[in-house]
């Protein structure tokens, strides 16, 4: 689920929304949080799916 959370358009433009709003007002801290986060969470994201890609693989070496 966290998958296609990442991935949508629409927390992309809501994202990109805050950041633009953000940088509108002067408040550049919180533009540079959200991307910050989101990046962090595609980063863990990306490293889970890593891991049970080579899980799946050494499983499927032993069978």
């Amino acid at each position: 689920m966290i998958n296609e959370v990442l991935h949508s358009r629409l927390i992309a433009f809501v994202m990109g929304s805050w950041s633009v709003y953000c940088g509108s007002i002067g408040a550049y801290d919180g533009a540079t949080f959200i991307l910050l986060f989101y990046g962090l969470m595609l980063l863990l994201n990306h490293l889970d799916q890593k891991k049970s890609d080579s899980a799946a693989n050494t499983n499927a070496q032993n069978k």
